[in-house]
Formats: C-alpha cells, structure tokens, sequence
C-alpha cells in the first residue's frame, strides 16, 4: 500500500526540491501530519480549524497497475469556510502563488471558490487550481491564472467526452482568461493558451508507479512560469517532469531537465 499523500503538500514539497520557496497549507494539523511535514522538510501553515483529512491509498499489484482507495471527504461548516477565507486573505501577498489542488472539502456554498478567487486576484495573487466540479467551475468563472485537472475530472465537471471538448467548454466558461492544461496519463498532456492549443505525448518511459505524477506536474507549472519561460518549453517540461515521476518510485523528481 502506498500513500497518495495531500496533492498541494506533494506539490511543495516538489517545488522545494527544486529551490522554490513554498509551504504546504493544511487545517490544524495533527502530530502524525506534522512528523511527516518535517522528514518531508516542507514548512506547513494551519488554517485555524480542526477537519478531518481526506486520505488516500493506491495498492500496487505490480508496475503500472494499482487500486485506488479514498475516504469521503469532510464537510465542514458556514464558520469553518469564513475562517478559511479570512486565512487565505491574511497569508498571501501580491505576487505570491496559490495553489488549491486535489479533493476540498464539502459543504461550500455556491460561488464561495468564486467569490474568494476574485478577492485574491485583485490584490494580485496568481493562482493556479487543479481540481474538479464546483472547485474547477468556479476556478473557470473567476479567471484563475491556470486551470488544471486530469481527463476524468475535466468530462466530469464539464459533461463532455474528450480532452478537446472539454479545453473549449473550459474556454468558453472562463471567457478566455485563463490558461487551460488537462492531464492524460500515459497519453501526455493538452495546454490551451489563447488560440493556441498545443498535445504534447509522454516520453517512453518504464512505468514503475503514477501516483503523484499529477502533483509534479503542477509543480513543474509553477516552475516554468516563475522562470519566465515560454508556453511551450513549460509544457514539454511538464510532460517530462511527470513521466520521470511515473518510472521511479522516490516522492520527489531529484533534477531538473537540463
């Protein structure tokens, strides 16, 4: 059994590897949360609530085939998501990334992703969401900087069957302001910036274990932008970024493509 771990967790720790500063952001964490934060060296911030964390585990029978177990998610109250947003309102800074990645809790009410987006992105935070249903929804129609999500979260949220369908349902709902990536696994990855659409494959790889290869694509976004780069470098280095997560087992990509 291998632990899927918390995806914006995964996500800081991949950035750190590569000399990003970033921090993980958690409820108020338990002991067991905080020993792992430490091996993992990733400085952690609490929002100031007690939940119960989704947890996830993936059962190897052997290379590239696993089974996928979840817990429900919490669902927390009206005053627990008002202290989350006082949280984010009070933690970043102009020019600062957020990252809100994986399963969120339940219980939000309808445009509280949306409204707490639109807070953030006029004091000039970036943003970068990589979920699905009402968080990637509201993501769209608030124009975050990134939208990301992997095909089966895309159709789902969007009701439509196939990654090109979806990038141009994703572009309509966003009217255009954000930039559109949707994972496909051992098929690669497909990025929409404006008019541009772009597949890029996977490399061959010997495939050992996919979990968290998603996280350290996202990661290797941030990376990408953060450097400057150009639209199509950041996803040919996220493709590789992902697949050299994919044929190793280790919790982080220890080098950067050169």
């Amino acid at each position: 059994m291998i632990s899927a771990g918390g995806k914006g967790h995964n996500v800081a720790r991949q950035l750190r590897q590569w000399g990003v500063p970033a921090v993980s952001v958690v409820p108020r964490a338990g002991a067991e949360w905080r020993k792992a934060a430490r091996k993992d060296k990733v400085p952690i911030r609490e929002i100031p609530i007690r939940s119960v964390a989704r947890t996830g585990w993936a059962f190897m029978e052997k290379a590239g085939e696993r089974l996928d177990f979840f817990t429900e998610n919490p669902r927390w109250k009206s005053a627990d998501w008002n202290r989350c947003a006082i949280f984010f309102r009070r933690l970043v800074r102009p020019g600062d990334w957020l990252v809100v990645a994986g399963s969120v809790p339940a219980g939000a009410r309808p445009e509280w992703w949306k409204s707490l987006f639109l807070g953030l992105k006029k004091r000039g935070v970036r943003m970068l969401v990589d979920g699905k249903a009402q968080l990637l929804r509201e993501a769209l129609q608030a124009g975050v900087e990134w939208t990301k999500a992997n095909l089966a979260e895309a159709e789902e949220t969007m009701n439509r069957r196939g990654a090109d369908r979806c990038l141009k349902a994703m572009q309509v709902l966003s009217r255009g302001r954000c930039l559109l990536l949707i994972t496909r696994g051992p098929h690669g990855l497909v990025m929409k910036a404006g008019r541009t659409t772009m597949a890029v494959p996977a490399p061959t790889i010997r495939l050992r274990d996919a979990t968290g290869s998603g996280d350290v694509v996202t990661a290797a976004l941030i990376y990408g932008v953060r450097e400057g780069w150009e639209i199509g470098k950041i996803a040919g280095f996220a493709a590789w970024a992902g697949s050299e997560k994919a044929a190793r087992r280790d919790q982080v990509v220890p080098r950067l493509k050169r």
